[in-house]
């Protein structure tokens, strides 16, 4: 159960306010359950590439890289990623990952995921998940849905269903509503993430957006709670100010910001502290550059631990 709540609750956290450096920068490529996600962007047929480096909170470095292939066709989109991460002892593990995503109606479709990774021993270790998502018009918004499986290598499956209501206010806000489930196929237990969310605008370029989370244990106990608010302008960046509390009373407190010095460039950063009063920083950088001819998305990050001074 608690391994569980760890995974719900970083759903919760990495959504609603720990807006932590890309997966890969964290030396974790390829393991962001994408296949459990909804409609996919509309991207075009063609290869782009991604790579990056991570420096831990102990000094640990490490490097990540591969190549995204996409085509799409009438009513297909298929994606194939492949790519290396490479430890701090130097060992490379490979990372082969495929998604196709089949239009089922005028607005629903059906989507595959599958990843490999293969240890530097050889040993692999899988993960693949299925299911099917619509979006429909209401009358001052759409509702989106994505009922579907996530099976783990060691081949636990669990249920996922997603209801996702988004309303466009009188005053010209946003609110978003999003309940999931996931169900342990082997245990019949179910776990309920809700999560909340309105973003205005006032009219001069600022927006803000405040988020409310909780995580619903099989017993019906609330896990714990989040809320954050994030303010941003157009082409200048984010603030973002949060805190997640636990079912025993536990605080974790984030801010965070992002800032683009130059076109194609965002740099970011980032704080946790723990219910001790321990900080960790996260800084990130990611930008578009040309490798061998090819426009590449390069991620940089470093992380950093200080104790608290408070006994």
């Amino acid at each position: 159960m608690h391994r569980n709540f760890t995974l719900l609750s970083a759903v919760i956290l990495g959504a609603d306010f720990l807006f932590c450096a890309p997966a890969e920068a964290r030396g974790r490529g390829g393991r962001t359950g994408g296949g459990l996600q909804g409609r996919p962007a509309q991207a075009r047929s063609g290869s782009w590439g991604r790579q990056g480096t991570y420096t831990g909170p102990r000094g640990n470095t490490g490097s990540w890289q591969g190549t995204n292939n996409t085509t799409r066709g009438q009513g297909t989109f298929q994606n194939q990623y492949q790519g290396t991460r490479t430890g701090p002892n130097g060992q490379t593990s490979d990372v082969n990952r495929n998604t196709t995503v089949n239009q089922t109606g005028t607005n629903s479709w059906h989507r595959d995921t599958q990843q490999t990774v293969t240890s530097p021993n050889g040993q692999q270790r899988s993960w693949e998940a299925q299911g099917n998502g619509s979006i429909n018009k209401t009358s001052n918004g759409y509702e989106k849905n994505y009922n579907g499986t996530f099976t783990n290598s060691k081949g636990n499956t669990t249920d996922v269903n997603r209801t996702t209501d988004v309303t466009k206010n009188a005053d010209g806000s946003v609110t978003r509503d999003k309940t999931s489930t996931y169900t342990n196929e082997n245990t019949g237990k179910t776990w309920e993430v809700d999560k909340s969310s309105t973003t205005s605008n006032d009219g001069q370029g600022v927006w803000t957006t405040n988020r409310d989370s909780s995580v619903t244990g099989p017993n019906g106990q609330t896990m714990g709670t989040g809320q954050s608010t994030t303010t941003g302008q157009r082409g200048q960046g984010t603030q973002t100010t949060g805190s997640w509390t636990n079912q025993n009373g536990q605080s974790w407190q984030y801010q965070g910001s992002s800032t683009h010095p130059q076109a194609g460039e965002t740099d970011h950063t980032q704080t946790v502290t723990n219910p001790n009063g321990q900080a960790r920083t996260t800084n990130s950088t990611a930008k578009w550059q040309q490798v061998n001819g090819q426009w590449v998305r390069v991620y940089d990050g470093q992380t950093t631990s200080t104790n608290s001074t408070t006994p």
